[in-house]
């Protein structure tokens, strides 16, 4: 089906914002352009893991100020330990011993951030996995996903989003919260600690406006707001 994209000045859904253009940087039709042609080159590209128990390591390992290439990197050394003895993981100990070697990253070497810490959520998280229940609902998982040790709503969500392709969810890390505010669906007194279901229902409901699925607006945005420098990003903001 071929999709196109609305004159610059129809709005979008039933709030002040229009459309624009789709060479608009952070423009409601840059990001539907942008959605639309990655979900046709990229149309399954979610999952870290080959489980429940993988994916939930990969997003405990990444976020929170952990740049992605080292959360990434202590991923797949954690995944080859799981893979030999799932149980060694269940022993914050042993994944401290782990995540504490020095990781080697574009010929220099570097070391994951609050590993102790880390390694006692792991051990809890992949211990609590194995009484939730499987076949719930992408929201429901969510819900459970929230009662492991250091695991928010961000985190739970992005679990669900890449495990399930989920459009049911939304993971509100900074670059989707800048876009939102450049766009103006998310108020600037929302904050995530206190305001997610807000946020997330407010998201939600432009990637329907915007006709793309929730879960590769999500990675669209993510890649391009991380990408973009402070001047350009203060620029945007200043023009909203």
């Amino acid at each position: 089906m071929v999709k196109q994209l609305p004159a610059p000045d129809v709005p979008v859904g039933v709030g002040p914002l229009v459309w624009g253009r789709g060479e608009e940087i952070c423009s409601p039709a840059y990001w539907a352009a942008q959605s639309w042609m990655w979900e046709l080159d990229e149309p399954e590209h979610y999952r870290l893991g080959s489980s429940l128990e993988e994916e939930v390591l990969a997003c405990l390992l990444g976020g929170y100020g952990i740049p992605a290439e080292i959360g990434l990197a202590a991923y797949q050394r954690l995944r080859v330990e799981l893979s030999r003895n799932h149980s060694s993981l269940t022993d914050a100990d042993s994944v401290y011993f782990v995540l504490k070697q020095p990781i080697l990253l574009n010929g220099r070497s570097v070391h994951y951030r609050f590993a102790r810490q880390k390694s006692r959520y792991i051990a809890a998280a992949l211990t609590g996995l194995e009484r939730i229940e499987r076949g719930q609902n992408d929201r429901e998982l969510r819900d459970s996903l929230m009662e492991l040790p250091g695991v928010g709503p961000k985190t739970a969500s992005w679990i669900v989003r890449n495990w399930r392709q989920s459009d049911e969810v939304s993971i509100l890390d900074i670059h989707i919260m800048r876009a939102g505010r450049i766009l103006g669906i998310f108020p600037q007194e929302w904050r995530v600690d206190r305001h997610y279901a807000l946020l997330e229902r407010a998201y939600l409901q432009f990637a329907r406006d915007i006709d793309t699925r929730a879960s590769v607006l999500d990675s669209v945005m993510w890649m391009t707001m991380r990408r973009l420098g402070p001047a350009m990003i203060a620029a945007l903001s200043r023009s909203v």
